[in-house]
């Protein structure tokens, strides 16, 4: 994060030094170079704003579409598999045989992973928002005449007080996650090779609880 905000200053300091020498009104070069920068600002806000829409539309489909079942690199020669939103596991396009327990554990672990899919978006949603962020607060820190240490400062700060929770939802959900996949894994012999979530998973996510941005 402190990286982008220099490099922001640095080509907003370019600019403003190649200006040098007006008259502080609003014809004067530098405020015209200011003006510009803030205007990129708006305009890659819009590009955001647009992203997150798209988000959200992928969000949406979710619930209507399949899930694909992640394979590692341990198991990367398993068949495609992936669970339906009526609750069928598919293996290489097949539906597996399932008994109405099986079929309510499947959609157990649907909701699940659609739940830690859904706040890994919100994670993103908001990581872009703080880039935005960020360089707003350079181009004002600048203007404010404020030195890049307390800009990069300021903005790490801000970053993680926005960002964390959002992490922490995150995080909060993967016991869950953890719990449907073993309960389906042990009434689903078919379902296990693709059962490649440990509890390293869930301890590495708490132990970033103290991120740097």
């Amino acid at each position: 994060m402190k990286s982008h905000c220099t490099a922001l200053l640095l080509a907003t300091v370019l600019i403003l030094s190649a200006c040098q020498g007006g008259s502080g009104n609003a014809d004067n070069p530098v405020t015209a170079a200011v003006k510009a920068a803030s205007d990129g600002i708006d305009e890659a806000q819009k590009g955001m704003d647009q992203a997150k829409e798209e988000l959200e539309k992928e969000r949406t489909k979710l619930n209507t579409q399949n899930l694909s079942l992640n394979r590692d690199d341990a198991h990367k020669d398993l068949p495609k598999a992936e669970i339906t939103p009526q609750g069928e596991l598919l293996i290489d396009g097949k539906a597996v045989a399932a008994t109405p327990e099986q079929k309510q554990l499947v959609l157990a672990y649907r909701g699940q992973m659609l739940g830690v899919i859904s706040a890994g978006i919100a994670v993103g949603i908001e990581g872009a928002k703080i880039g935005m962020d960020a360089a707003g607060a350079a181009l004002k820190g600048l203007i404010s005449n404020k030195s890049e240490d307390e800009i990069g400062k300021e903005v790490e700060a801000k970053a993680k007080a926005r960002l964390q929770p959002e992490v922490e939802k995150l995080c909060a959900r993967l016991p869950g996650l953890y719990a449907a996949q073993q309960s389906l894994a042990d009434k689903m012999p078919e379902f296990r090779p693709y059962a490649t979530m440990d509890k390293d998973d869930i301890d590495d996510c708490k132990d970033g609880g103290d991120w740097e941005p």
